[in-house]
């Protein structure tokens, strides 16, 4: 079983840079003891300078001067998304790989929870969403997080409807004492023009008397444990991006902060948990050269400290006569406000981010973000040995020229606690003993190490497709199509005359809640003669398998490893599995193929799908003219056994909405049965080149109860 720590807790969900004008793939590294500092030089006017060399750089840590190991300029341009929409809405792609090599930016949305009052839940989802739609190029990957938990994240992904899905379902937690929370309500209802009530001044009056309430240690207790939850957070999250080398990593982190004091970090003398765990967790982001960009949705909305310097009712209410506001209820906010804008001060700049607080500016700030993330130098070094004793090493970026700024994180601090070497031995130990469990997985440690890490890797290209059908009343019977691409497969020869190599699949999901489970291994041991060895270095090696799952998110995380050469890619994919049981009219996935896709060795067939269609389901969505497309998706009739019918279209659609192919039938259900299985052929010829939606429906007739439930897929014909 594959029970590694694949994503850190803080990831919800379930965890390149341009040298010149070159854009090479992201390296994984495990080396923890080099040092990346990322540098932005500006002129006096503000201007990005790109034209420095590696000479024109120095690097010191402690004051003293450190050999510079490597040097790059990191150029990444902005992409436009290019989806298909349909009906103002945009399809997400039915198929995944890792054919294009990550080159864009990293972003992480960190959706503080536990420290964002709920009254500004959708505020925080509305500055969130507008990130999202309006900042994320179609280059770029992000992923959204939780503090209070991962069930309702999502893992790294260009997939634009996944991440505001998963900003969706964010609703503010935080706990207010009960006269901050009175207070604080009334300055929303000032903020958003509502007049405030006899009510409202009555409850004001009253918070000086609460104000010296002593029995607040419990509060205290639940803030403290709620601030070293998000700090934690912080800290696994800079964790799991510490393999990730040579370019920036960003953290947005949407918070009111934490209300604890922390302007200087590790220059206090104190060691409460909490300050212990703000050292580590900027110690984590030093390390893995993460940059913290905190936005806080009251300066956001107006709630400042500036707007509570108020001292008469006249200010939330200009009809109402003068009369002072309860001074020590605001002086109080007013307190309790700045140490938290601290908070988010210090976790900013002390990582090299940008703290967005006091400002309703979002736009400014969006903008720097990305161009912080755009356009940077990368300095690496291998710092002085120090003992692991978490004492902080200021890091100083000088460079030869004159006039300019240079920005920079301040440093890093040594880390504590187990050396990496000490958790690798502790974590081959864990794999040897489960290894002798039953239904043990035996995935070789390279492949592990693949499946492992935060992003996709493509030193062995493919592609992947999987659609759910209904399997039992509770669990779905996941169909996989997985496509290896042939050029880079290398191929031995043998002494017969023939040529081999020996392909490692491995696979497994993470459900909702971060959990992985069993994963399922195959070898497929590939010998080809002589003149079939071009055929599979053209069409590739195909895997049609199944894994079966709940109801609910999941990410299968699909590996494969070739034994010549020692290559090995993976491919990640977000899936929803539906509960066919919740509608009385329910519609499976989608799986297609072609009279082409017989072109590619097939390793492991499906033998349920192979009496359906006439050739295997393939992962690839781009077919020629001549090709006869075909396609399978199942029916699933819920409802009381009585006869009816079931209207269903299979419709081929331009951009435009405009129908190119339709066929349209009914099925009628006067047998009783649960599951109809759809199958039709579609000849392409004629069909202009371009890009197309293929989309089957099904509705039942008569019934409006019963909403119409489709498939789709967007389809290329060349």
């Amino acid at each position: 079983m594959i029970n590694r720590p694949l994503l850190a807790t803080a990831l919800a969900v379930l965890l390149p840079h341009l040298v010149g004008a070159q854009a090479p793939a992201v390296q994984f590294q495990t080396e923890t003891t080099f040092v990346d500092v990322d540098v932005i030089v500006t002129d006096e006017k503000g201007t990005f300078i790109g034209d420095l060399a590696r000479g024109d750089f120095e690097i010191w840590e402690d004051g003293k001067a450190q050999k510079l190991d490597t040097f790059s300029f990191v150029s990444i341009p902005v992409q436009r998304q290019d989806r298909f929409v349909f009906r103002d809405r945009p399809i997400t792609p039915d198929v995944r790989s890792n054919r294009q090599p990550f080159a864009g930016r990293l972003y992480v949305i960190v959706l503080d929870d536990l420290d964002v009052s709920p009254m500004r839940t959708l505020h925080v989802r509305k500055f969130a969403r507008e990130f999202i739609e309006k900042r994320l190029g179609a280059n770029d990957l992000a992923a959204v997080a939780y503090t209070s938990g991962r069930d309702s994240g999502q893992d790294f992904t260009g997939d634009q409807q996944l991440l505001l899905a998963a900003v969706d379902r964010f609703v503010g937690r935080k706990l207010l004492p009960e006269n901050m929370d009175m207070l604080d309500q009334a300055f929303q209802r000032a903020v958003t023009g509502s007049t405030m009530t006899e009510e409202d001044l009555t409850n004001m009056r009253q918070l000086g008397d609460k104000l010296n309430n002593p029995a607040t240690t419990a509060a205290d207790q639940e803030k403290g444990h709620r601030a070293v939850t998000v700090l934690s957070t912080l800290k696994n999250v800079s964790d799991f991006l510490a393999s990730i080398r040579g370019r920036r990593k960003a953290v947005l982190l949407f918070s009111e902060g934490i209300d604890y004091p922390m302007t200087d970090v590790f220059g206090v003398g104190t060691s409460t948990d909490v300050l212990r765990m703000t050292e580590d967790a900027i110690t984590a982001a030093t390390k893995a050269n993460v940059n913290f960009f905190t936005l806080d949705p009251r300066g956001l909305i107006g709630m400042s400290p500036e707007f509570m310097e108020m001292t008469d009712r006249r200010a939330l209410d200009p009809s109402a006569p003068a009369e002072p506001t309860p001074l020590d209820a605001r002086k109080d906010l007013m307190a309790q406000m700045r140490i938290s804008l601290d908070s988010l001060r210090a976790l900013a700049e002390q990582t090299g981010g940008i703290p967005a607080i006091n400002s309703n500016d979002l736009e400014s700030t969006y903008d720097r973000i990305v161009e912080r993330n755009s356009r940077y130098y990368v300095l690496g070094y291998y710092p002085p040995t120090h003992p692991r004793d978490g004492r902080f090493h200021r890091i100083e970026v000088r460079v030869k020229r004159p006039g300019v700024n240079v920005m920079a994180r301040k440093g890093y601090a040594s880390p504590r606690g187990k050396t990496p070497e000490e958790r690798a031995r502790e974590e081959e130990a864990r794999r040897v003993r489960d290894a002798r469990k039953p239904l043990a997985d035996n995935t070789t440690p390279q492949l592990r190490e693949v499946l492992g890490t935060p992003l996709q890797q493509s030193g062995l290209t493919l592609s992947v497709q999987a659609a759910a059908f209904r399997h039992t009343k509770k669990d779905a019977s996941v169909a996989l199509a997985i496509e290896i691409d042939g050029d880079r497969l290398p191929f031995a020869q043998q002494p017969n005359g023939t040529y081999g190599n020996q392909l490692e699949l491995s696979y497994f999901n993470l459900d909702e809640n971060g959990k992985a489970h069993q994963g399922i291994r195959g070898i497929f041991d590939v010998t080809l003669r002589a003149e079939n060895l071009g055929r599979v270095k053209s069409g590739g090696v195909r895997a049609n398998t199944r894994i079966v799952l709940p109801p609910g998110r999941h990410q299968i995380r699909v590996g494969v490893r070739e034994r010549e050469g020692g290559a090995s890619g993976s491919v990640f994919y977000d899936l929803q599995v539906p509960d066919f049981s919740g509608q009385s009219l329910m519609m499976s996935g989608l799986l297609l193929t072609a009279t082409s896709a017989k072109q590619t060795f097939t390793a492991q067939p499906d033998a349920v799908v192979a009496k359906l269609l006439p050739a295997p389901a393939t992962s690839r969505r781009e077919f020629q003219q001549e090709d006869t497309l075909a396609l399978l998706a199942e029916i699933y009739d819920n409802a009381p056994k009585e006869r009816r019918t079931i209207d269903t279209a299979v419709r081929l659609l331009d951009d435009s909405g405009r129908e190119l192919s339709a066929a349209r039938d009914p099925v009628v259900n006067d047998t009783g049965w649960e599951v109809f299985s759809l199958t039709r052929q579609i000849p392409l010829k004629g069909i202009p080149p371009g890009r197309y939606l293929l989309r089957v429906e099904s509705q039942a007739r008569g019934n409006a109860k019963d909403a119409p439930v489709a498939a789709e897929s967007v389809i290329t014909i060349r």
